[in-house]
């Protein structure tokens, strides 16, 4: 194979990862948003027996 074929190639896969990369991390910063305020919901259905 042709060396800049392999290079365009190595390029392209590291361009892929990154924005992966970056759409997974942005992912978990949704979903720890969303924990923090939705924590202790109003309609929860568990009681507390002493």
């Amino acid at each position: 194979m042709d060396d800049s074929i392999i290079f365009f190639a190595g390029i392209f896969t590291t361009v892929l990862f990154l924005i992966g990369y970056g759409i997974t991390i942005k992912e978990f910063r949704e979903l720890e948003e969303e924990r923090g305020t939705e924590r202790f919901r109003d309609d929860s259905s568990a009681e507390i027996k002493k």
